[in-house]
C-alpha cells in the first residue's frame, strides 16, 4: 500500500529510525504493538 512516504519519513512519523522500518519490511520482523497502532493510523490499515 503506497501512501507516498519514503522510508526515513515513515520512521519520522512513527517514531523509529529508518533500520528499524526496513526489518519490519524487508526482514518481515514483527514491530512492537505500540508501533504496529501508529503505522495502522499512518497507513490506515488495521494491523
Amino acid at each position: 500500500m503506497d501512501k507516498g512516504l519514503e522510508i526515513g519519513e515513515l520512521a519520522d512519523v512513527i517514531g523509529v529510525t529508518s533500520d528499524s522500518v526496513i526489518n519490519w519490511e524487508i526482514r518481515e520482523v514483527k514491530p512492537r504493538r505500540k508501533y504496529q497502532r501508529k503505522l495502522g493510523k499512518v497507513l490506515n490499515i488495521k494491523l
